[in-house]
């Protein structure tokens, strides 16, 4: 049977997250398991995501990080556990993810792309350079383009700048580094440094060392269910 082993990343703070429910955090898992047609596909695990931290999820391929990452964002249930909203000021439009690559509107540029997400959640354009996060990656050149004509490294990186351009206390993120070069890994952990200074909360799936490295307050290693 599987199971979930957890650790400290390079900036561990050192408390488990079965350690009651008033320690500040925004979203609490205790237990969580998800099984499909009898089969499990997720082992129980338990984690807490607070203001300013990350907690990054390894572990080999089908050892249910993507199912766990779903289950925080509410697109699942878990079969036993209890995944629950832990702050009383936060909603569901307080938690973004970034799962995959988002539906794109063939007739919107990469900018228009920026711009609509950021009108979508009230925010003025002049309120953050909305070109700041594609330069970040060293890719400004593709906010005239539309997303068909962007290769899939490209597209990986219109799609994490759409899920960092809306506001969130809580970051959900599956294998972000797919398809980008170690530069624009880099790029990727100063942005997400970035948004821990600011307080929000950072859960992420990955399988690049050097991006957990520069990120992980914690590490909880799932083995195959």
């Amino acid at each position: 049977m599987g199971h979930a082993r957890s650790g400290n990343g390079p900036r561990a703070r050192g408390r488990d997250p079965r350690d009651g429910e008033h320690t500040g955090s925004l979203l609490v898992a205790r237990g969580v398991s998800r099984t499909v047609g009898g089969l499990r596909i997720l082992a129980p695990v338990s984690l807490e995501a607070r203001p300013g931290a990350c907690v990054v999820l390894r572990g080999p391929n089908g050892s249910g990080k993507t199912t766990l990452l779903r289950l925080l964002l509410g697109l699942d249930r878990p079969t036993s556990g209890v995944v629950r909203i832990a702050d009383p000021s936060l909603t569901g439009r307080d938690i973004a993810g970034v799962l995959g690559m988002p539906p794109f509107f063939e007739n919107l540029t990469v900018l228009e792309h920026l711009l609509f997400v950021r009108a979508s959640w009230g925010l003025p354009p002049g309120s953050v350079e909305p070109l700041a996060l594609l330069r970040a990656f060293d890719a400004e050149r593709l906010a005239r383009h539309f997303p068909d004509e962007l290769s899939s490294g490209e597209r990986q990186i219109v799609a994490l700048s759409l899920g960092l351009a809306r506001p969130a206390r809580i970051l959900v993120l599956d294998e972000p580094e797919q398809r980008l070069d170690q530069e624009r890994r880099a790029a990727l952990a100063g942005l997400l440094r970035t948004r821990l200074a600011a307080g929000t909360a950072v859960v992420m799936a990955t399988h690049a060392p050097d991006l957990a490295d520069a990120v992980a307050d914690r590490v909880i290693t799932l083995d195959p269910a």
